[in-house]
């Protein structure tokens, strides 16, 4: 009966629970996710190729009546190519508890059910945090320490109890004891995090706190794009300075003023159309009390996968503000999401090219299924994005 039920099982992740799978980690991880196109075709093996265009189309201007045409030079060309990066979400079934269900088919769908449910609640989670991050899996930077399993962050924001971290140098080397310690108290006043284990870390003042084995193997989220003169899908943009993101440091309240000059300068510099608000729950906060102060009518928009945000009423339209629990504080970030896309190779798939979705776990008496997207997020036009910094929190 145990072995009907993994082939069912086997059967049933593949052909009926795929598809919500895939549902739910693209629509529902996170709504700027959720509204970018996904583009297979520019993925080419396991590469990206994205062509950048820029400059001016020379063949336009003025001339006397006998003067000669206008000389023609094409907009220029620049092939961004860099790999995709490797997401996996994978759940493990002790065979004991298999066996305990193997009289009651029901049970052990509730049993693969849970499993599921558990594995795309985090999944999502990450898969969110790393489309607001750059790329690195940092979470937070330390402060020193001597022999201690208490830890002094800049921030929690990223960090949850039951994640399990690397403790590294400022070049993502782990430190003595660093490597994959579980976090078991997150401090939000003190802003702390405890380990399990003995009290024997020694970060320094450079020192990060990554997600366990991610260094440098995340998306390629908004805190890379649009980050100034860094290299980015292979490019230098001190070689290329037209790839740099617009930035504009407000220090200060949020206004309708400011956003409207993000919007302004992504027109002006690039015709790129804003469209999309992203930012923190302080700083939308800081938007809805200046609203109210204002007595101005709040509307909202409904985008896909269910997402609701708040909406800007912009020069072309009303334009959602979404705020999410891994945008950076303090930052409002004006978004074209024509010029966003989602690379992958494939949708998530299980890994079966053996021909078995469920596998016993080599020297364990544990089976487990792993589901895998080859992907990245990609900008072509950063500069028609534009960041707003220093923006009080509320």
């Amino acid at each position: 009966m145990a072995i009907l039920n993994m082939t069912a099982a086997a059967n049933a992740l593949k052909q009926f629970y795929l598809p919500g799978l895939r549902e739910q980690m693209n629509y529902a991880a996170d709504p700027l996710l959720a509204e970018l196109e996904r583009d297979t075709e520019s993925v080419q093996g396991k590469e990206i190729v994205m062509a950048l265009r820029y400059g001016k189309q020379g063949g336009t201007g003025n001339r006397a009546d006998d003067g000669d045409l206008p000389t023609p030079n094409p907009r220029k060309t620049v092939q961004a190519k860099w790999e995709t990066k490797n997401v996996f979400s994978r759940i493990q079934i002790s065979d004991k508890t298999i066996q305990a269900s193997h009289t009651n088919a029901g049970a052990f769908a509730n049993l693969l059910e849970k499993e599921l449910d558990d594995a795309m609640t985090d999944a999502k989670d990450g898969l969110s945090r790393q489309v607001y991050g750059d790329g690195t899996g940092f979470l937070a930077t330390c402060a020193s320490g001597t022999n201690v399993a208490t830890i002094t962050v800049d921030t929690v924001q990223y960090l949850v109890e039951g994640q399990i971290v690397d403790i590294t140098d400022s070049s993502g080397v782990p430190i003595t004891n660093g490597t994959a310690r579980d976090i078991t108290a997150v401090d939000e006043t003190n802003l702390t995090f405890t380990v399990s284990g003995s009290a024997n870390l020694s970060p320094t003042a450079t020192s990060k706190v990554i997600v366990n084995g991610n260094y440098n193997q995340e998306l390629t989220g908004l805190a890379a794009v649009l980050t100034p003169n860094n290299t980015i899908y292979g490019l230098s943009r001190a070689t290329y300075p037209w790839f740099n993101p617009s930035t504009i440091a407000v220090n200060g309240l949020v206004s309708e003023l400011n956003i409207q000059k993000a919007l302004d300068d992504a027109e002006r510099r690039t015709g790129a159309i804003v469209d999309y608000l992203s930012t923190s729950y302080g700083v939308r906060r800081s938007y809805q009390n200046l609203l109210t102060s204002t007595k101005s009518h709040v509307n909202t928009l409904e985008l896909k996968g269910g997402w609701k945000a708040l909406a800007y009423a912009g020069g072309r339209g009303d334009i959602p503000m979404v705020a999410t629990k891994y945008a950076p504080n303090g930052k409002l970030r004006a978004l074209s999401r024509k010029n966003w896309k989602m690379y992958e190779m494939d949708d998530w798939n299980w890994l079966d090219e053996d021909g078995a979705v469920l596998s016993r776990v080599s020297g364990k008496a544990v089976w487990e299924a792993t589901l895998a997207k080859y992907c990245d997020l990609g900008c072509d036009l950063p500069r028609g994005n534009v960041d707003l910094t220093g923006l009080t929190e509320a």
